[in-house]
């Protein structure tokens, strides 16, 4: 299995992260990506990649929630290091104004930006999509990136079906086992084959560890989920799944 998107860098691993990267392994979890949210946790999740070689990747870029921190000199930075090897996508990047945010048009700016980056460097996008209905796709479409995805994705079946249309792809976290959760009437309609997993730890835990840290090992109960919705088996979401990830991220659908 593959978690596409995590954030190894939070406090919350801060005294077990080699801890942590072995739960995840010794339950079947055999890449990681940390996705980053700002310059400074962009370099994090560079040396974080450097200490975990074969496992652990970065994704780079500018979160909606932090644009207005983020000066010139930060967004060179990170357009610097969208080369390096460790590297597999741009993000996490996207807008959010679900908190009554007043600065969506300096959030599309950077979002215009790093997609742009993204198309620069070869390498897929990671979206954050929160609130703003269809801004967020109407972005990604004038960008003519072609490769990417939605992650935590929550918009209805319409939605989802228009990024699919764009080649994209979505995510679906630990939130799909929560309690009168919609997304599984949502998940069925969709072509597994388009899915990825993925956990957003430390948020996002599922259940039955709901309330607790979330760690890239719960990406197995986000599987489960999906098989349970889907009516197969969990390996073979695991191998539809690990395609789909290694395609986009890794440009080999053969790997592990």
């Amino acid at each position: 299995m593959i978690d596409t998107h995590c954030h190894l860098y939070f406090p919350d691993f801060a005294d077990d992260l080699p801890e942590v990267i072995a739960r995840a392994q010794e339950a079947g979890v055999a890449k990681i990506i940390t996705v980053a949210t700002d310059r400074a946790s962009s370099e994090e999740c560079l040396n974080i990649a450097a200490r975990f070689p074969g496992v652990v990747y970065a994704a780079v870029g500018v979160h909606p929630s932090d644009v207005d921190a983020a000066g010139e000199d930060d967004l060179l930075w990170i357009e610097a290091v969208a080369g390096d090897p460790l590297v597999v996508a741009i993000g996490e990047i996207g807008l959010d104004i679900y908190r009554g945010e007043t600065n969506l048009p300096a959030q599309e700016e950077i979002f215009r930006r790093m997609l742009a980056l993204a198309r620069h460097a070869g390498l897929p996008a990671i979206v954050h999509h929160r609130a703003t209905g269809s801004r967020t796709y109407d972005i990604v479409k004038e960008s003519g990136v072609t490769r990417g995805v939605f992650h935590c994705f929550s918009e209805d079946i319409e939605y989802a079906r228009r990024v699919l249309d764009l080649g994209w792809n979505l995510s679906f976290t630990g939130n799909v086992t929560y309690k009168n959760s919609r997304l599984p009437a949502l998940i069925c309609e969709l072509p597994l084959e388009k899915l990825m997993l993925e956990t957003d730890a430390p948020f996002m835990a599922p259940v039955p560890y709901r309330g607790k840290r979330c760690e890239p090992m719960h990406v197995r109960d986000v599987a489960a989920a999906l098989a349970a919705i889907y009516g197969t088996a969990e390996t073979e979401v695991a191998r539809i799944t690990n395609i789909t990830a290694n395609r986009l991220f890794f440009g080999n659908s053969d790997a592990v």
